[in-house]
């Protein structure tokens, strides 16, 4: 008996410190902030994308604090440079993957790890693949094939984007989901391309709005449009495409007001920085990388005045779908 005691002790108290050392580590445990996106969110731009782009930023800051995170922040992120919203939705794209790692999270048993904040930044791309060599806009921007192509390219961005929403909140009823408009690049640069890159960005955000103002998806908007206006100059990388540190950091900033529910505070030394250029002043377009949403400047200009005389098709989309969250 006293043979067979020994053993069942020792391994009564060997499963429970395993039990003990798990329930240590689950309540060590962080929860999570995952983020999608393109370019922008992957941090190009940036002169280090992971830690200066605005979702690195952004997880610092929130890590940081210990009143709302005592154990810490796990950030996840999964932005893909070039992506559209298309590719968000594809087989094994962003949307899947990160349904995969809520799922795994809500179903591990492991208690306060599961997401908490997720952001997301899309719609640039759906725009310029309408650039691309083999799109009707190319040839002609005032053809009927390419007002319908754009017009499409809109209809499947809102199409989309209140598909990967709506699947989130399914997946993550609790969660802070914030959703990120776009900026004018050439805002402020004196650029001939200026009022039209406007026109074409607002038609995207009127949709990106619209689509986020679902009163089901529960979302928050994060507009940077007006805090870009007349900063092309200080806040765009030499790219004229993506933030630079100081754009990615102001769009932190604007993404952590929301999560925060405050007012938006840019930093002294990047709002007195004067805005728009001096007289006579012209931003140049410089070389951009490979990627598919860093398309050249001849082919944005091209993308944006395809937007600009198609107005009308794209804001006949924005009110449609203001009056489906009405």
């Amino acid at each position: 008996m006293g043979f067979l005691t020994v053993p069942r002790t020792f391994a009564l108290t060997l499963l429970l410190l395993v039990i003990g050392s798990r329930v240590s580590m689950a309540a060590d445990d962080p929860p999570a902030y995952l983020a999608l996106g393109d370019s922008l969110a992957f941090g190009v731009g940036a002169a280090n994308p992971a830690a200066e782009g605005y979702v690195g930023l952004t997880h610092f800051q929130l890590a940081e604090d210990k009143a709302r995170y005592p154990g810490g922040l796990e950030l996840i992120n999964l932005a893909e440079p070039g992506a559209t919203s298309s590719d968000l939705v594809a087989p094994a794209g962003q949307l899947e993957r990160a349904l995969n790692e809520i799922e795994e999270r809500q179903n591990d048993e492991i208690p306060g790890n599961e997401v908490e904040l997720i952001s997301i930044d899309i719609g640039g791309n759906d725009l310029l693949q309408l650039a691309e060599p083999d799109t009707p806009c190319l040839i002609d921007t005032g053809s009927a094939a390419c007002r319908e192509a754009l017009n499409d390219s809109l209809s499947d961005l809102q199409r989309n984007l209140a598909d990967i929403l709506s699947q989130l909140r399914e997946a993550v009823p609790a969660a802070g989901i914030f959703a990120i408009d776009l900026y004018n690049p050439y805002s402020g640069t004196g650029d001939p391309r200026e009022v039209l890159a406007s026109v074409a960005v607002q038609q995207v955000n009127g949709v990106i709005n619209a689509t986020a103002s679902e009163p089901a998806l529960a979302v928050d908007l994060v507009s940077v449009f007006e805090l870009f206006l007349g900063r092309g100059e200080q806040w765009v990388a030499s790219d004229r495409i993506h933030p630079n540190d100081s754009g990615h950091l102001v769009i932190s900033e604007a993404l952590l007001a929301a999560i925060e529910d405050r007012a938006v505070a840019i930093p002294e030394e990047l709002a007195s920085v004067p805005t728009g250029p001096s007289t006579g002043q012209q931003g140049s377009a410089s070389p951009v990388s490979s990627n598919r949403d860093d398309v050249s400047a001849t082919l944005l200009f091209v993308a944006i005045g395809i937007a600009f005389a198609a107005g009308l098709v794209v804001s006949g989309t924005y009110f449609w779908a203001r009056g489906r969250s009405n």
